[in-house]
């Protein structure tokens, strides 16, 4: 099995290329419109914008200081397919903001060995 963890600068974006690569469809039965999951795709999570530095609020609940988030939006994918998201794909670690059930919060694909060697 294979964890992608994504970062696209929309959230338009992430679909397309998700589309693009064969990890879903969209579909529409009944009227209704769903996104699908074909080939080797077992899950995908739209995890959005990421926090980087959390807001601080009152005791009321009123923001003092506004979140600050990480450029763009992030798609997590677990796959049994080898897929290539190039520069799209990110390695957080255990800086995580996801994890799919059994498999660590960690748990990524690591860049290829000739990648880390170019």
């Amino acid at each position: 099995m294979n964890i992608y963890k994504t970062v696209f600068d929309t959230e338009a974006q992430g679909k397309q290329v998700l589309i693009d690569k064969g990890v879903w469809q969209e579909s529409t039965e009944e009227g209704v419109e769903s996104m699908q999951y074909i080939n080797g795709t077992k899950g995908v999570v739209y995890i959005g914008k990421v926090v980087k530095t959390p807001g601080t609020y009152g005791p009321d609940g009123h923001e003092i200081t506004p979140p600050v988030y990480y450029d763009g939006v992030a798609y997590d994918v677990m796959s049994t397919d080898d897929l290539d998201f190039g520069d799209n794909e990110v390695y957080p670690g255990d800086s995580s903001a996801h994890q799919f059930y059994g498999f660590a919060r960690g748990a990524e694909v690591p860049p290829s060995e000739i990648t880390q060697n170019e």
